[in-house]
């Protein structure tokens, strides 16, 4: 691949004093656009298309070339305003709307890249890009029925391409279809050891093993290759929790809010580090922004009625409570917020059992070995 970008480069150098004399050549500015585009220098290609537009300034192919140029150089929203115009033109639909689904993705209006690459993909053949830009964009639309749609339409495809597979994982993952994201994240690592979504499945699933070993590699390994991954630090945090250092585990959860501020389940995982720290007015204070962030979500209101049980706000607990189950009426933060109720009224004892219940309930939620931990916690029940 070196040899053919050198080789190119070397050929662009030697085409480029000729187009200065026969600037009107269409098909030798063409091939100095592609040379330049294919060697990555994505200014200069931008220079020979405005050079070009100067003399034939609607000309179709050179506009489109502009926008080719300007999303290598990642200007996506001045590539979006040409594509447009092309498109109202209706010059080059499939490739067209395949630029701006992959300039929409990059801008994160994933709406807007959604919608354009399912028309590419309504028209044409399936490239893997135009794969990744629509599985992308319904990953992150929480449009998992149609997401898994595609993916099984499209194993394929997937198969045979490492970035597909470990995006494939990842959707599986989220869909809780784990043997098939077991199955494309190894796919995906076998075409690449540092594929990222394939490293953060392996990892989850390990984790969800209780294989810590091989889960805190994999999901330090994410972080090595790019820090700004939050799902990794987040799973990192979650296992430094569980080995008891809760100050360690509280920077690398507060690190994994900040990189995702909308995701509640960061919220609630860095608010239970205060609390498993005994640092009660730390939890509350996470508790109460993953509640300002949704107020529908069930778990959250459970949590708060936990902290106002523990501070002796009996009534304002119950009201949380009552919240939480109208939500969800198997929320397990609300269960543990009774336990507390519970423990205040009845004594310890009866908060013990009561949690002991609502723990075994829990377990029937999972599978394996943390279905097999969780029953160990509770005991063997009491004879009546």
């Amino acid at each position: 691949m070196n040899q053919d970008i050198a080789a190119g480069a070397s050929r662009l150098e030697k085409l480029a004093p000729l187009l200065k004399f026969d600037p009107d050549n269409l098909p030798l500015h063409r091939e100095c656009v592609e040379l330049a585009m294919q060697g990555g220098e994505y200014a200069r290609a931008l220079d020979l298309v405005d050079a070009r537009l100067i003399r034939h300034p609607v000309e179709g192919e050179s506009l489109y070339r502009r926008s080719n140029a300007l999303i290598g150089l990642g200007r996506h929203a001045e590539a979006i305003e040409i594509l447009k115009q092309l498109e109202d033109q209706g010059v080059a639909l499939e490739s067209v709307w395949q630029n701006l689904a992959t300039s929409h993705l990059a801008l994160e209006q994933f709406e807007n890249a959604r919608a354009y690459a399912e028309k590419a993909l309504a028209v044409g053949k399936p490239s893997a890009n135009l794969l990744l830009v629509a599985m992308t964009s319904l990953h992150h639309l929480g449009e998992m029925q149609e997401a898994v749609k595609l993916a099984d339409e499209q194993a394929a495809v997937a198969e045979g391409n490492g970035r597909l597979a470990g995006a494939w994982a990842l959707m599986y993952h989220d869909a809780e279809q784990n043997t098939k994201a077991a199955k494309f994240a190894d796919i995906a690592l076998a075409k690449d050891p540092d594929n990222i979504s394939g490293l953060l499945v392996k990892a989850t699933l390990a984790a969800a093993e209780l294989d810590t070993e091989a889960a805190t590699r994999q999901y330090s390994r994410v972080l090595a290759l790019a820090p700004e991954v939050g799902r990794a630090w987040l799973g990192l945090g979650l296992l430094t929790m569980l080995s008891g250092d809760f100050s360690k585990a509280q920077e690398q959860l507060s690190r994994a809010t900040q990189l995702m501020p909308q995701h509640l389940g960061s919220w609630h995982s860095l608010a239970w580090a205060h609390f498993v720290a005994q640092d009660i007015a730390g939890a509350e204070k996470y508790f109460a922004h993953a509640l300002e962030l949704d107020r529908t979500f069930g778990e959250s209101h459970g949590a708060m009625a936990a902290m106002l049980a523990i501070k002796g706000d009996i009534a304002a607990a119950e009201r949380e409570i009552e919240v939480a189950e109208r939500l969800d009426r198997r929320g397990n933060s609300a269960q543990f917020a009774r336990a507390m109720l519970v423990a205040r009224s009845q004594g310890p004892e009866a908060s013990r059992q009561f949690i002991r219940g609502a723990v075994r309930m829990l377990a029937t939620q999972v599978k394996g070995k943390p279905r097999d931990v969780l029953l160990s916690l509770t005991g063997p029940p009491k004879a009546s």
